[in-house]
């Protein structure tokens, strides 16, 4: 095929920018890292167990009306998050502002025979004086005005019951949550204490499991937790809140409820969770600082420091772990020896799971250290 002038110079544009591109190198590397490592140890640390359990809300509650009324209005939807204090029922309140207008008038009326009769005592006691009244008209203008002060303070307290049904009309949320079920509707009647909605307190969770009665002697209130959900492929850390002291007879396990603190409100009642828990006296295993461990999609890790052909690498592998005491945490699934050297900085950024990546290691400072000689038996790689 014979090609054309126009054909010609495309052909030359072409060749002349792929001339102009970079030199693309054969391999690229990843960025270098610069991390800090510190050897594992061996430390005392509890035995642990993880168990299933259920999330649910930390507080649950049905709303009721204290006064009966007809539903007005009721901004609040299912899933709605409504603040302590916002309005999610109004009831309607022409009727009782009718009955506080009508004692309010009552206890201008009652004020005024009041002042009357003060008058008729103060008059009765002149004449008196003046031998002009006897005992008894005395006595009885005196109680004539006693009933007038005590009538006066009853209409004040029909006023204030009714300013106080009044005020409920407004029926406010206790706390800050979720409305799970609207139980009335605008046009509803509700009756005194009849419910209105249900509303759930998300601001902390509980995580109900089950412990074995071999166990339940070493979970102690207040003990830490740690909570994996598996929806969200996140771990949680949490603490023991309360421990119920009666075995299911047939399974023989006492529930125990572990709290969670849910402060980006994640987590969501009926989520299955499985929760690490003391489960025994404590034993010698390999562990590791908190520093070291790195959580992705669900899987911990720690960064490894291994020789290489091309200098130092460094590498995440994934590790199970158990009970964290202070700023240690246990590994328990057996591929971390103690002694290795384990990334505690550093090991977010430019080590990857499952291939090693060059780094640098360094000490607090910054400064670079001596990396191990390949084939060297990888201990004590923070150097001096």
């Amino acid at each position: 095929m014979r090609m054309t002038p126009r054909g010609r110079n495309a052909a030359l544009l072409v060749a002349v920018a792929l001339l102009a591109l970079p030199a693309v190198p054969a391999s690229a590397q990843p960025p270098m890292a610069s991390v800090v490592v510190t050897p594992s140890e061996r430390r005392a640390l509890p035995n642990t167990m993880t168990l299933v359990g259920t999330v649910e809300p930390y507080r649950r509650s049905v709303i009721g009306s204290e006064i009966a009324g007809l539903t007005e209005s009721m901004p609040v939807r299912q899933g709605d998050l409504v603040e302590k204090g916002a309005l999610i029922v109004k009831l309607n309140d022409d009727s009782l502002r009718w009955q506080l207008a009508e004692a309010e008038a009552n206890i201008n009326a009652a004020r005024a025979r009041l002042t009357q009769t003060e008058f008729d005592v103060e008059r009765m006691k002149r004449l008196y004086d003046g031998s002009q009244a006897n005992e008894k008209e005395v006595y009885d203008t005196q109680a004539e005005h006693d009933v007038a002060r005590f009538e006066l303070e009853e209409k004040k307290a029909i006023a204030d019951r009714l300013r106080t049904d009044l005020s409920k009309t407004a029926i406010t949320a206790p706390f800050t949550g979720y409305v799970l079920e609207r139980k009335t509707e605008i046009g509803e009647w509700v009756d005194r204490g009849g419910d209105v909605v249900e509303l759930v307190d998300l601001s902390s969770v509980l995580v109900r499991v089950d412990v074995p009665e071999s166990a339940i002697a070493h979970v102690m209130p207040q003990a830490p937790c740690t909570v994996y959900v598996d929806a969200l492929k996140r771990s949680f850390d949490g603490r023991v809140g309360h421990i119920i002291r009666q075995a299911d007879a047939e399974a023989r396990t006492f529930p125990v409820e572990v709290v969670v603190a849910n402060d980006d409100r994640s987590l969501a009642g009926g989520m299955f969770a499985r929760v690490t828990v003391i489960s025994g006296p404590p034993a010698e295993v390999v562990a590791v600082p908190k520093d070291a461990v790195v959580e992705k999609d669900g899987v911990r890790y720690v960064g490894l420091v291994i020789p290489g052909d091309h200098g130092t690498m460094g590498m995440l592998t994934p590790i199970t772990t158990g009970a964290d005491i202070g700023d240690w945490i246990a590994v328990t699934s057996g591929n971390l020896q103690a002694g290795q050297d384990v990334i505690i900085r550093g090991n977010e950024r430019g080590v990857y799971p499952g291939f090693p990546s060059p780094v640098t290691v360094v000490d607090e400072s910054g400064r670079p250290i001596n990396p191990p000689a390949a084939g060297a038996d990888n201990h004590g790689g923070h150097g001096s």
